[in-house]
């Protein structure tokens, strides 16, 4: 799925269910014209209990490691076995990523850093990541079909004021 219609600030949320599997990684992502700038959170079918941040600039990754969280409080859940919210906000100063509207990583914009302002257009999806250095697993796909599922999708463009 690709959000229409292009914008500079706002927060993308969604209820997501990532989809299991060796190989298959869900994504709901904000990404620019190419060499885009991106900014994604990510499930990697063969660990679904923990979610990726990750962002890139210029189509180059700035950040050597993806970022890995689980689901907020005390226990942690399995991704792909129940609905979880995401968000990502992009602000001109910052980056901001939540999981059941709870904050979970804030990039802020440095001077002198290469910063992701340009991912512009909003997508959700599931893809093979097989073909990928192996960190995603290869898919069997005698298992499929992978879905990922979401209950709702919400996005709030964010309007800057002339001084």
């Amino acid at each position: 799925m690709i959000y229409p219609w292009d914008f500079q600030y706002g927060k993308l949320e969604a209820r997501i269910r990532a989809s299991p599997g060796s190989g298959v990684v869900s994504t709901i992502l904000l990404a620019g014209p190419d060499p885009a700038d991106e900014l994604d959170w990510e499930w990697v079918g063969k660990d679904t209990w923990t979610a990726q941040s990750m962002y890139f600039v210029k189509g180059q990754r700035v950040d050597p490691k993806a970022a890995f969280f689980r689901t907020p409080g005390n226990t942690s859940e399995d991704m792909a076995a129940g609905f979880h919210n995401y968000a990502i906000e992009l602000n001109k100063d910052s980056v901001k990523w939540y999981i059941d509207d709870l904050l979970t990583r804030t990039l802020p914009k440095l001077d002198g850093v290469p910063f992701p302002s340009g991912a512009c257009r909003a997508r959700m999806g599931v893809w093979d990541g097989s073909q990928s250095s192996g960190w995603a697993g290869t898919v069997d796909w005698s298992k499929g079909p992978f879905t990922a599922e979401m209950q709702w999708f919400k996005f709030t463009p964010y309007c800057e004021t002339l001084e």
